[in-house]
Order: structure tokens, then sequence, then C-alpha cells
């Protein structure tokens, strides 16, 4: 959890930027999430943006700021906000594809090791994520929980295209793409469930500090998943929501 003294100031340009260690536990997302709200409501109508990544907080001023003011408003907000946090959260499991159409990218960086590659994905569906934010492209989540063994660092010549649902690994971080793009990250399989609704008021169905697991299903199971979205029938993998 953070306290006062986790935070220091950097200013650069308009941009005012508040950093701070990233802590990967519940709290800390939660707590991160309340203090940008709270942030954005007090500058609503002094700033054109404001982001979040793992490690800071950035703020982009429409025009020139006091950066002694700003710092003593932000000391003041952290200081408010309540180590108690009352947000709910949710937890998701998500089917997950790794036929080897989707991980090419990995076989390739286990060097065709199929042995490396099963052991690899098999501690992977182990594992619970944390979501932290969206960034890079609309609706791209960053996740972390991923620990650093596992970690694979992004490609130095990214990929012209990878595919929407794509689950990859980009260091210590693990994100799925929500359209396809170019990217730099290593795939390592296919998610065929999205986690927004572009044609939603409410774009986001996953929320910062929700919790994500995947699980493994086959590539018939794959596309049935993308037929029953593509006739918006029912379908029990469809049901991402763990109910607790």
């Amino acid at each position: 959890m953070y306290a006062k003294k986790d935070f220091s100031f950097t200013t650069l340009g308009k941009t005012f930027i508040i950093n701070f260690p990233h802590q990967n536990d519940k709290k800390s997302v939660l707590f991160l999430v309340i203090l940008t709200d709270a942030i954005k409501d007090k500058y609503v109508d002094y700033i054109e943006d404001i982001t979040r990544t793992f490690n800071s907080i950035n703020l982009f001023f429409k025009s020139a700021y006091d950066s002694e003011s700003v710092s003593l408003n932000l000391l003041e907000i952290i200081d408010k906000t309540p180590s108690k946090l009352l947000v709910k959260t949710k937890k998701w499991k998500l089917p997950f594809c790794v036929d080897e159409e989707f991980t090419k990218d990995i076989s390739l960086f286990f060097k065709g090791n199929q042995q490396h590659l099963d052991l690899y994905l098999t501690k992977f569906f182990d594992l619970k994520f944390r979501f932290v934010f969206y960034g890079f492209l609309p609706g791209f989540p960053y996740l972390s929980g991923l620990p650093i063994d596992m970690a694979i660092a992004r490609k130095s010549i990214p990929n012209n295209l990878t595919l929407k649902g794509s689950v990859a690994i980009g260091g210590d971080q693990v994100g799925i793409y929500p359209q396809n793009s170019p990217g730099g990250w290593h795939v390592i399989g296919n998610c065929p469930v999205s986690i927004i609704d572009f044609s939603s008021a409410d774009l986001s169905i996953i929320n910062p500090g929700d919790q994500v697991r995947f699980y493994k299903i086959s590539k018939p199971e794959y596309q049935d998943v993308l037929e029953a979205i593509r006739t918006n029938s029912a379908h029990p993998y469809l049901k991402t929501l763990i109910d607790d």
C-alpha cells in the first residue's frame, strides 16, 4: 500500500508526472485508481488528458502551470486518499487457445523446443493477474502478475501484424491486443473474447483492480466461441465473470 513518501514529481513542459514505485497488490492498484479519479476531478478544467502507467500518473495541462502549487495540491490529495478502500473488484476467467497457429512467436523464442514451450504455458495457466490500466491501443489492457523469471523481452523487430485477441508478453507485463495491429510483444496464444465493447457507452468490461485468469481451450472450441459471438448465441466460454 502506498504512503505519501512513495511519491515524487517531475515536470516536462506542460506535462506533470507523478512518480511512484510499482506495487502489484490489490490495495495498491485500487489506491491508484481512486487517486487518479480524485486528481482528474481536481484538474478537469485544466488538463487535456490524464494517463497512468505501472509507476506514474501523467497530467497533460492545457497551458503553463505553477508546479509548486500543483505539487502541494497533489500531496494533499494523496494524503486524503483513504487507506481503507471499499471499491469492489471482480474476478474473470478468459478462454485461451495455444494452438500452434497462435504460438509461433513464443516457439521461435524457445528455438522450437516444445518441452520448454509447454512448461512455460503450464506455468502461465497457473497464474493470477491483476488488471492495472488500458494503454498503447484503445482497449489494450496491461496485466501485472507475471513472475520476473517468466519475463520475455520485447522483440527487436515488431510484427507487422498481431491479430486481435493475441495474448502477448512484453517484459514482465501481459497484454491482449483488442484489434489487429503491429506489435512488438511475443504472442503466446489467442483469447477469442473481447474485454472491451466499443459499441457500448460503458466501454470497459474489465476494470482496474480486477483479477484475471486464463484457461486453455482447443482450436475447435476456439472456433465455436467465435461462431457464438458472430451469431450472438449462448456459449459457456462466454461466461467470463466468476461468481463469488
